[in-house]
C-alpha cells in the first residue's frame, strides 16, 4: 500500500502526455490513446512511463511487452535481494575500489587520505587524472583533468575535496578495438549477474559507447547495443531517450551491428568471481572495460541499470524477462 501511495502522490499528467505525444509524433500513433495506454501499464503492469518509452511498447503487442524487464520490476527484485547494508559496498566508489581491488587494474587514490605531495606525486606518473564523486549516478560525478598546468598541489586537492572529487583514478587504457569506436572514451560493457549460491546466471549484457566526453553514459551523449551470449551486438545501437539508430558510430564510423567484445571469455569470468565476492547482494550490474591484455572493473552497481533492445532501432520484438527468471523466482522464495 506504500508503494502504491507513493505511485499516485508522484503522478505527473503533464510529464505523461508529454511522453504521450512525443511517441505519438515518432511513432505515427494517437496521443490520447497513447496516454490511456501508459496509464494502464504503469498501474498494472510496473511499467514506468520512461519504460514504456523507451522499449516502444506503443509498437508491441501486450504479449511482446511482458517479454520486457522494467525499471520497476528491476527495482522491486533488487530491494528483494540484496542486503540493503551490504549495498554500501556498491554504491560508494571508494569502498567499491577497497573491496574489489584486485580486479580494478589501475591505480587510485582517496583524496582525504593522502596528501599535497602524495597527489602531486601520483599525478606525475599520471599527468591526466580521472576524478569521481564517490557517490553519483549516470557518469554525472566523473570529471577529467590535464594536471600539467598545476603547480600549487595544496590549492588544487582543497579545491577537488570541497567539490565532493574525492576519488582520483588513473585513466584506463582500452583495448585497441574499443578505441577504434571511440579513442577518447572508454567504452564499457554492462553485465547484469545474479548470483544463486552456486551458479552465476549471467541475466543480460549490454554494450555501451561514448561520443568523446570524459564518460559514455547517455548524459554524455553515449548510446548502447544488446549483446548475445557470445559478446556480439545483436543489432544496431540506439540511446532510449529519442528516436535513434546506429548501425555505425556516428564518429568513427565502425561498424556498431558487427561489434564484438574483445576477450568475452575473460570477461565472463571476471564476473563471474567479482559476483561471488559479496553473496549478500546477489544480483548486480557490472560495468567492465577490456584493456589491451585483459578485462578490468570500473564498478558494480546493486541496481543493474535497465538496458534493453529497441524495436524502431532493431526490429527485435522480444526483451530479457526470460533471461531473469533465476533472480525473479529467488525474489519469489
Amino acid at each position: 500500500m506504500k508503494y502504491l501511495f507513493k505511485r499516485l502522490t508522484a503522478f505527473n499528467p503533464g510529464r505523461v502526455w508529454s511522453f504521450a505525444t512525443q511517441i505519438a509524433e515518432e511513432q505515427g500513433k494517437w496521443a490520447p490513446k497513447i496516454f490511456v495506454d501508459m496509464l494502464i501499464w504503469a498501474a498494472f503492469h510496473d511499467t514506468a512511463y520512461i519504460d514504456y518509452y523507451e522499449a516502444d511498447f506503443a509498437l508491441l503487442t501486450r504479449r511482446e511487452r511482458k517479454t520486457f524487464m522494467t525499471s520497476l520490476i528491476q527495482h522491486h527484485l533488487a530491494n528483494a535481494l540484496n542486503n540493503r547494508t551490504d549495498v554500501l559496498q556498491f554504491e560508494n566508489k571508494l569502498t567499491f575500489n577497497r573491496r574489489f581491488g584486485e580486479y580494478l587494474g589501475r591505480e587510485w587514490m582517496d583524496l582525504e587520505d593522502t596528501d599535497a605531495e602524495h597527489f602531486r606525486a601520483f599525478a606525475k606518473r599520471h599527468p591526466v587524472i580521472i576524478a569521481k564523486m564517490p557517490v553519483g549516478r549516470e557518469g554525472k560525478g566523473v570529471f577529467r583533468y590535464d594536471t600539467a598546468e598545476i603547480s600549487d598541489w595544496a590549492t588544487f586537492r582543497a579545491e577537488l575535496i570541497g567539490k565532493g572529487q574525492n576519488l582520483i583514478e588513473q585513466p584506463i587504457v582500452q583495448h585497441p578495438y574499443l578505441a577504434g569506436y571511440c579513442a577518447g572514451t572508454v567504452n564499457t560493457t554492462r553485465v547484469a549477474t545474479f548470483f544463486d549460491g552456486t551458479t552465476v546466471h549471467v541475466l543480460m549484457a549490454a554494450q555501451k559507447f561514448g561520443r568523446g566526453a570524459v564518460s559514455d553514459q547517455f548524459t554524455w551523449g553515449g548510446f548502447f547495443t544488446m549483446l548475445d551470449e557470445n559478446g556480439h551486438s545483436v543489432g544496431p545501437g540506439h540511446t532510449g531517450k529519442h528516436k535513434s539508430r546506429y548501425e555505425t558510430h556516428p564518429d568513427s564510423g565502425a561498424s556498431i551491428t558487427e561489434f564484438q567484445v574483445p576477450m568475452w571469455d575473460q570477461v565472463m569470468a571476471i564476473v563471474d568471481r567479482a559476483a561471488r565476492e559479496v553473496a549478500t547482494v546477489p544480483y548486480i550490474g557490472w560495468d567492465v572495460v577490456v584493456g589491451p591484455d585483459a578485462p578490468l572493473l570500473i564498478e558494480g552497481n546493486w541496481t543493474p541499470g535497465l538496458y534493453e533492445t529497441r524495436v524502431s532501432a532493431t526490429g527485435i520484438r522480444t526483451g530479457s524477462r526470460a533471461r531473469h527468471q533465476p533472480v525473479i523466482e529467488a525474489s519469489r522464495r
